[in-house]
């Protein structure tokens, strides 16, 4: 059987493993499957932003998905201009006939932190986060993800620290249950899997 690959790319440091990490987990336990997460391709938000620079990124990473997969763009929604998930995610499509790999486009509202808010108290186990640590009414109804997660942690959030051992540990039906982006990342993850109907 031949085994999916999903190529990511990402805009953060801390999302080069964690991607990696949480591609992963939601292959295995929203779909009953493996997957082989290919090396992540970083690339900047102000690059990401820029269609020559993502298109590169997007062929770069279709050519690292032999058979089954796709590529999946992983960034954060926090710009200024364009408030809209849905709006960002068209607008950094590539365009069409780029590649002949399917392409994902995931907007984390605000930022990919919210996810480990929607799901903090699965996080409690970890050293770094409170005992008492409680998930907000809405983890994305504001911007400030990272400063609301550090309030619930005992140290500082680093991103190259805590991202990839947090999407390890948090519990990925909560964080879907109180997150409509990362709804948007499972189904995503499904769609290039092909496990959707």
């Amino acid at each position: 059987m031949t085994v999916s690959v999903v190529a990511p790319i990402v805009e953060g440091h801390g999302e080069v493993t964690a991607v990696r990490e949480l591609v992963t987990r939601i292959a295995a336990e929203f779909c009953g499957t493996w997957v082989e997460v290919a090396q992540p391709f970083r690339l900047d938000s102000g690059k990401m932003r820029k269609p020559e620079e993502l298109g590169k990124a997007v062929r770069f990473q279709a050519a690292r998905v032999p058979g089954r997969g796709g590529v999946l763009v992983l960034r954060d929604g926090d710009d200024s201009d364009v408030t809209c998930p849905v709006e960002l995610a068209r607008a950094l499509a590539p365009a069409d006939g780029l590649v002949t790999v399917p392409v994902e486009i995931v907007i984390a509202r605000h930022e990919y932190e919210a996810w480990f808010l929607a799901a903090v108290e699965s996080l409690c186990a970890h050293p770094a986060v409170k005992d008492d640590a409680v998930a907000p009414g809405d983890s994305e109804a504001k911007r400030g993800a990272k400063s609301q997660l550090e309030g619930l942690m005992t140290e500082s959030y680093k991103e190259t620290l805590h991202q990839a051992k947090f999407s390890g540990v948090m519990d990925l039906r909560a964080a879907a249950a109180g997150s409509r982006s990362f709804r948007r990342m499972v189904h995503a993850v499904e769609l290039l899997l092909g496990q959707t109907v």
